[in-house]
């Protein structure tokens, strides 16, 4: 199995927001190009694929190498068969745990809010995914990966209580292959302010040390039945630590850090989110709540292309048009430059 070694990444932080025209020409040009994409993984050869638009890499490749030596320290929980590191420096990393058949959810958001080359980059995007039994879906994604080289791939089978795993091999990745301040980790069925969140982050009110910050869940109940059923053996106690779902919350570089190195204590647990959670109460990192990563109101659909003053992520967008995710990633950017 093939591994990482590790990379130094480079150059600081630059960057300024563009015009909204120019921001909304980049969408449309993008969009109408890497379309060819979506279906493109079953017909298209790779020379066909080439020629499709290739996303603006602010991530950069290296060359493989089985990994031998102390390089691949023993507390990492999973083994990664990637070869995705970051090209600089950035505000904030965004790590979007993804399925390996939601293809079009990921091409969804790199033309829309994550469509980070109209700046001259302070944040880039990365998918989390494991690997998948069906041969077409895997070859989907190696094509998928030498197209645009945005896949944090783990060397597991995806399946939904594995999601601690993809938090465990993301994390990890990030501070042995990425410089950055911040890291906002959502799921492939949100939108991300991405411009509301820059402005967020470059607030002096913003603390730049141990920050884990998103939708509090405080003195949650242990459900013991039904879909999220956790037995008396798993879990003893009767409520959850504090913790954020996991469709978004974002952590400041050292808390990263602490976490990662906190897996080699803290027992593997199924919930992901929770996981989470337990590590900051571990660590002794306090849970901070934002009203800002909002949850989708099915009662109130109509809503949904319309940001609130304020949004740092909302969740609800995996099933949503694409024109619906285009407004509504457009929206916020008419006043950023």
């Amino acid at each position: 199995m093939y591994q990482c070694t590790l990379h130094e990444c480079m150059l600081n932080t630059v960057g300024i927001f563009p015009s909204h025209e120019l921001l909304l020409w980049r969408l449309e040009s993008y969009t109408s190009s890497s379309n060819q994409l979506c279906n493109c993984t079953q017909s298209a050869s790779e020379q066909e694929l080439e020629k499709a638009t290739r996303r603006p890499s602010t991530v950069q490749r290296h060359p493989r190498h089985v990994n031998t030596d102390s390089t691949w320290k023993p507390g990492h929980r999973t083994t990664l068969i990637t070869n995705t590191t970051c090209a600089q420096h950035y505000s904030f990393l965004i790590l979007v745990s993804s399925a390996p058949a939601n293809l079009q959810r990921r091409n969804n958001i790199r033309k829309t809010w994550a469509f980070e080359s109209a700046f001259k980059p302070r944040w880039t995007t990365v998918f989390l995914v494991a690997q998948t039994r069906l041969q077409n879906e895997s070859n989907s994604l190696s094509k998928e990966d030498e197209v645009y080289g945005d896949l944090v791939r783990g060397a597991y089978y995806d399946h939904y209580w594995n999601q601690t795993l993809k938090i465990q091999m993301g994390f990890e990745w990030a501070i042995m292959y990425c410089k950055f301040s911040f890291l906002l980790k959502v799921d492939d069925d949100v939108f991300v302010n991405s411009a509301e969140v820059i402005s967020f982050l470059s607030k002096p009110s913003t603390p730049n040390k141990k920050l884990y910050m998103g939708r509090l869940y405080e003195h949650y109940p242990v459900h013991r039945s039904g879909k999220w059923k956790v037995t008396d053996e798993e879990y003893r106690e009767a409520h959850w630590p504090n913790f954020c779902p996991g469709f978004g919350f974002i952590l400041s570089h050292d808390v990263v850090v602490t976490f990662v190195d906190a897996f080699a204590v803290l027992p593997y647990f199924r919930l992901d989110d929770v996981y989470v959670g337990m590590l900051a109460k571990k660590t002794r990192i306090k849970v901070i709540n934002n009203a800002g990563f909002e949850l989708e109101d099915p009662e109130k659909p109509e809503k949904q292309c319309i940001p609130n003053e304020g949004t740092l992520v909302r969740h609800g967008y995996g099933t949503v048009q694409e024109e619906c995710l285009i407004e509504i990633s457009i929206e916020p950017l008419k006043y950023a430059g």
